[in-house]
């Protein structure tokens, strides 16, 4: 989805602007200053609402989960809250979300030191991580990019409350990032990458289909993910899913790991949530890699 709705003022964003713009922190003396905080997608009407359409009980993951792929679509706000449901059971401390930027904004790939300001409190951001992106220059910040991102701001009231106590490292990335960025990336974060850390790929699948031709898509992009067959996903567009990038990240993190293959916790489509099978739709599936 392209977009969805707002509560980020245009007053807001040219403050966030004028404070910030588009930096390459030099000294990073913001890692060890009080942060501002970006707000949320999401309100807390609109969080009541997918924590009470979600399961009684979440899918139980088998193992230890090393990296995931979850929607940011709030039509799927249930399945959000069933994947972070289930994540809570292992009680993460840092969850590193990487997600499309939409728009192609700013540098190719943008990250960030400021918190999030959900209903209910504040998720924050895991700033020693953010810092060694930006010295390595594998990343740049741009709060108000990333201000503006609803891969990332639709998920961390979610983040909030399942994992109170969790830190969240964003990330976004342009839609022609490539496979070997994708794995700089993932290099540059090897280290901060244990045991109490899950980095999770925030990404949509088919866009603009009727529920039936979404099946069809999804169908195909299954089989090459269940291939890890980077060529042929990164090849696909919007009709397929939204960041091949960000999608990469999870299973090239996961097959470092020895993990080959992994758990489709859902599968579905905005068509089917909706019960209008003539709609143009977006797709979804959330996944799990696990080890043991």
């Amino acid at each position: 989805m392209r977009r969805i709705g707002r509560w980020v003022g245009l007053g807001w964003l040219v403050l966030l602007l004028l404070l910030t713009g588009c930096q390459q922190v030099g000294d990073y003396d913001s890692i060890n200053s009080p942060s501002p905080a970006h707000p949320s997608f999401v309100t807390r009407q609109e969080l009541a609402d997918a924590l009470g359409s979600a399961k009684p009980e979440p899918v139980e993951i088998r193992g230890h989960q090393v990296s995931g792929v979850v929607p940011h679509h709030l039509v799927a706000g249930h399945l959000i809250a069933d994947y972070f449901a289930g994540l809570s059971r292992q009680s993460p401390e840092v969850i590193i979300i990487v997600g499309p930027n939409h728009e192609n904004r700013g540098g190719k790939i943008i990250t960030g030191f400021y918190n999030w300001q959900i209903p209910g409190g504040t998720v924050k951001t895991e700033k020693e991580v953010v810092a060694s992106l930006l010295e390595l220059n594998l990343a740049v910040q741009d709060e108000a990019v990333l201000a503006g991102e609803h891969s990332i701001g639709t998920l961390v009231p979610f983040v909030r409350h399942y994992l109170p106590e969790a830190k969240i490292v964003p990330i976004i990335l342009h839609h022609g990032v490539t496979l070997d960025e994708v794995d700089k990336l993932l290099n540059g974060m090897e280290p901060y990458l244990n045991d109490k850390t899950v980095l999770a790929a925030s990404v949509d699948f088919s866009h603009y289909l009727t529920s039936r031709e979404a099946e069809n898509k999804d169908t195909q992009t299954l089989i090459y993910m269940r291939n890890f067959d980077y060529a042929a996903l990164f090849r696909l567009g919007d009709d397929h899913l939204d960041s091949p990038a960000s999608l990469a990240l999870a299973f090239r993190h996961a097959q470092k790991q020895g993990i080959k293959e992994f758990q489709v916790l859902e599968h579905t489509n905005s068509g089917v949530i909706m019960n209008n099978q003539l709609m143009e739709t977006t797709s979804y599936f959330t996944l799990v890699f696990a080890r043991g």
